[in-house]
């Protein structure tokens, strides 16, 4: 989160746009459009002004597939579930011709902090993103070019006061089928930036 209240109000106003319908349209799940929207809205935001930001350019093909709001198991609350997908380009590879672990890391990040916040969104809180405290990552498969990134992200705790967040995700190389990562993410609500004396 930008401590720039110029850049903070941007990318909120970035989060906030709506979505037109024929967007909406493309996106599964039973989360409202205003969330699903807001969802999409704070990846935009994240890749303002791509490509400045690291891997702006590949990172903001990343498209959001389902947005879900579900009661949780134990009936404390509710989770959200943010499925999104991405195309495994060239720019995308390292030396061993398999998509970089360090964007796989970046997408795990920008789409968990997503889910979080826009649960945070549907729970009438203020929708301010997430500060990352540690992302636990752990790769089992490499994926190769061509390759379809499906990441399912799931919000494990979400409060609407300021406390920590934190959200579970799956990847998956859905063309050959196999688990690429798995992610925890603990995070700490952005606070807003306070003016000037």
């Amino acid at each position: 989160m930008s401590s720039n209240p110029t850049r903070l109000q941007r990318m909120l106003s970035i989060a906030h746009a709506p979505l037109d319908s024929d967007a909406l349209a493309c996106i599964e799940g039973n989360a409202s459009a205003a969330v699903k929207s807001f969802a999409v809205g704070w990846l935009n935001a994240y890749h303002d002004p791509a490509p400045r930001c690291f891997a702006g350019a590949s990172t903001s093909r990343t498209v959001v597939k389902r947005v879900e709001v579900e009661r949780e198991r134990e009936g404390t609350g509710k989770v959200l579930t943010l499925v999104s997908e991405v195309e495994a380009t060239e720019e995308l590879l390292d030396r061993r011709d398999a998509v970089a672990q360090a964007f796989i890391i970046a997408i795990l990040d920008e789409c968990l902090s997503a889910a979080v916040t826009a649960l945070d969104f549907h729970e009438g809180g203020l929708g301010i993103t997430t500060a990352t405290l540690g992302l636990d990552t752990a790769f089992h498969n490499p994926v190769p070019l061509g390759s379809t990134l499906r990441f399912i992200c799931t919000t494990t705790a979400a409060s609407t006061d300021p406390g920590l967040q934190s959200g579970r995700c799956e990847v998956w190389d859905v063309s050959l089928r196999r688990l690429v990562a798995t992610a925890v993410l603990s995070g700490m609500r952005s606070s807003l930036p306070k003016p000037k004396l």
